[in-house]
């Protein structure tokens, strides 16, 4: 399946009218493409990637897309900033975690 064919079929399920959200998509499909060593996604990969599509999108609303970092907590008396190291956090939302990983594992290709 073509790029711009997961892309429009992942924003029509996910019920998105405009184009504001492409670029994430597209990103989100390039990852799955590059990790899977693969130049065009099955049909199966669709769900992975709406449901990617939408925990970045939820994760976003929730917390903006600006936060530079993940923190969890801060204290201003002698200054102690605790960062969100758990399984959700903004680079496991943004990029691949062990969890999607295993879920593409059986698409992978070895490169030739």
């Amino acid at each position: 399946m073509l790029k711009e064919e997961l892309r429009e079929l992942v924003k029509s399920n996910l019920k998105i009218e405009d184009d504001n959200k492409d670029l994430l998509i597209d990103d989100v499909i390039q990852e799955a493409m590059n990790y899977c060593n693969l130049h065009e996604l099955p049909e199966q990969l669709e769900p992975f990637i709406r449901r990617k599509v939408k925990t970045i999108i939820d994760y976003e609303v929730e917390n903006g897309s600006n936060n530079v970092f993940d923190v969890k907590s801060i204290k201003e008396g002698d200054t102690s900033i605790t960062y969100n190291t758990d399984e959700i956090s903004k680079e496991t939302i943004y990029g691949l975690s062990d969890r999607d990983k295993k879920a593409l594992q059986q698409f992978r290709r070895i490169r030739k």
